[in-house]
């Protein structure tokens, strides 16, 4: 392939690089801030734009422009693509290991352009560099985002990069670092950085997928999540139910409700403030979790009532779970907060029967005779069946 053609093909691919930070920069600024990284990304992907533009124009500009700054910015663009992935899931960031490879590339590059002049060790020398980075930035992609088919889809990209940049390392030494500079017109050249351009136009167009995946996904859970408990809210419950139900209804069983309320909670909030009874419906709803697996479906119900779903249990069961989550609540042993209560009501039906008006109703009555019999109680369904 003449070398024009690999110009060509690296300015061409610089541009859409470029873009896509633009636009990766523009949504980021309105992404949640606990969605870390894709500042990160941008940058990367603006860096390796320009880095391939002074790649491609080896010969037009000052070689330590283009062999200098064409090379140490694909390191750096490498290495702000695996900060930012870390950064995304939680990661402690690689920052001396980006530095290192930084600078080993630059002092490598300069020895080997103006010391010891090598465009075959120039190669060897990045390629290796690029290879390890390349390598790990697959591994935290494939690791830790294998659940997001974009995730899977960068990290695919930065494993074919790996192998074809592993490639070139091969074959340079085999060469005995003769024509593999980068416009060489070996048979591994245009392979590679054909791939290379290719590869990273796929990955930056796979980060912003990646980070509008999290986005999408984080908003349908707030949707679904009561805003100051973090609980379920009503919607997901009934959801919640709604497949809870179907699931029991092919496999048989029962399925209980728990209705809870908290105690006086009006007379908290006349005497202590509504800050604070906040406080109490957090407080609350952390101890309770504590005792509820997510099998229960535990949710914020409405004001100061709460809701639980119990699958397959038997009702004294039920009960003793429920006695037990009011005796937890009644210990008030957290000092910053009034001493508060709380009552619940039972209901227990076969699934078939269990529609959540049937539940409520049930659990309801329960609920209502629980703070007539004097509060802080549990009081089971005279309809819940019992085994």
């Amino acid at each position: 392939m003449p070398a024009f053609d690999l110009r060509t093909v690296l300015l061409m691919t610089s541009v859409m690089p470029g873009l896509t930070a633009l636009v990766m920069f523009s949504l980021g600024r309105n992404f949640p801030t606990n969605i870390r990284g894709v500042a990160n990304w941008a940058c990367g992907a603006l860096i390796i734009s320009a880095a391939a533009i002074l790649l491609a124009l080896r010969g037009a500009i000052p070689d330590w422009l283009s062999i200098m700054g064409g090379n140490c910015g694909l390191i750096l663009s490498t290495g702000l693509w695996l900060i930012g992935s870390q950064r995304f899931f939680g990661r402690p960031p690689s920052r001396r290991f980006v530095i290192l490879m930084l600078a080993i590339g630059a002092i490598g590059e300069f020895w080997m352009t103006w010391a010891q002049p090598s465009a075959g060790g120039r190669s060897l020398c990045i390629n290796a560099i690029l290879a390890l980075m390349y390598a790990r930035q697959a591994f935290v992609m494939l690791s830790y985002g294998r659940h997001d088919a974009s995730a899977v889809f960068v990290g695919a990209t930065f494993l074919i990069l790996t192998a074809v940049t592993v490639v070139r390392v091969v074959t340079s030494i085999g060469s005995g670092f003769t024509e593999t500079g980068l416009f060489a017109r070996d048979f591994v050249q245009p392979i590679y950085l054909g791939t290379s351009a290719l590869m990273s136009l796929l990955s930056t167009v796979g980060f912003m997928l990646v980070a509008m995946n999290r986005l999408r996904l984080q908003l349908e859970q707030q949707s679904l999540a009561d805003p100051l408990t973090g609980l379920l809210n009503r919607r997901a419950f009934l959801n919640a139910h709604r497949d809870v139900r179907a699931k029991t209804m092919r496999t048989g069983g029962l399925l209980s409700l728990l209705l809870i309320d908290l105690d006086h909670f009006k007379a908290i909030n006349d005497t202590y403030g509504h800050v604070k009874g906040d406080e109490i419906l957090v407080d609350f709803s952390e101890r309770a979790a504590g005792m509820l697996t997510r099998h229960h479906h535990f949710s914020r119900w409405g004001g100061e009532e709460f809701a639980a779903l119990v699958i397959g249990s038997r009702p004294e069961d039920v009960f003793a779970l429920a006695e037990a989550l009011r005796s937890r609540i009644a210990l008030n042993d957290n000092p910053s907060l009034p001493a508060y209560t709380c009552s619940i009501g039972i209901a227990c039906t076969a699934s078939g029967d269990a529609s959540i008006e049937r539940l409520l109703k049930d659990a309801d009555e329960a609920l209502y005779r629980a703070k007539r019999n004097g509060r802080n109680t549990v009081e089971v369904s005279d309809q819940a069946i019992l085994v």
